[in-house]
């Protein structure tokens, strides 16, 4: 099957929103439901990566600066305006520390070892809404909570959103096709 690039976009894209209508359909209200979204999510992000010219030479974006700018660039815009109550303006960030790093990667919220990312900045649930304030006690900071069902929708509207940017920037396209085709998620498979 040999598919012209709008439609491998398309197919991926369908694809994607029935993963996250699974995640969503056999939510069993625990911390798995996040897991399978964090990597799906670290996916996502992944197929944005471009390579960037500094003074010394060429290289890949690390994994923070494209997961972030992934955020920044494609969530609505309340994860990049959000502020914590200690002043911290750096949900993406966090998000980066402690659902790619910690929960993908290292299947725990408290975010990279080294003292990246801030332990307890974001809980995860599965409530009504999305990107609450809570305080939590003493000595930690405070957290934002991310519940499951509003979060999911959120990562669906980037998903969304990313395929519209790839639509109209033949580089981005090419890169994420590029990128589907070496790596495809689970079960997908492009010839």
């Amino acid at each position: 099957m040999n598919l012209e690039n709008n439609d491998e976009l398309e197919q991926f894209k369908n694809y994607m929103h029935e993963r996250f209508d699974e995640l969503e359909r056999d939510s069993r209200g625990t911390a798995w439901d996040f897991v399978g979204l964090s990597v799906s999510l670290d996916y996502l992000a992944s197929l944005t990566k471009i390579k960037v010219k500094t003074k010394e030479k060429v290289r890949w974006q690390s994994g923070r600066e494209y997961f972030t700018l992934f955020i920044n660039n494609f969530f609505p815009g309340a994860y990049s305006q959000f502020t914590y109550r200690n002043g911290s303006n750096d949900l993406p960030e966090q998000m980066y520390c402690i659902l790619r790093c910690g929960l993908a990667h290292a299947f725990s919220l408290y975010g990279e070892p080294g003292g990246h990312g801030r332990t307890g900045s974001i809980m995860i649930g599965h409530g009504e809404g999305n990107l609450i304030p809570a305080q939590k006690a003493p000595p930690r900071d405070d957290s934002v909570i991310l519940n499951f069902i509003p979060f999911i929708n959120d990562v669906r509207t980037a998903l969304d959103s990313l395929i519209e940017a790839a639509r109209s920037d033949s580089q981005l396209k090419d890169r994420m096709l590029k990128r589907i085709r070496a790596q495809p998620p689970l079960q997908l498979i492009l010839e």
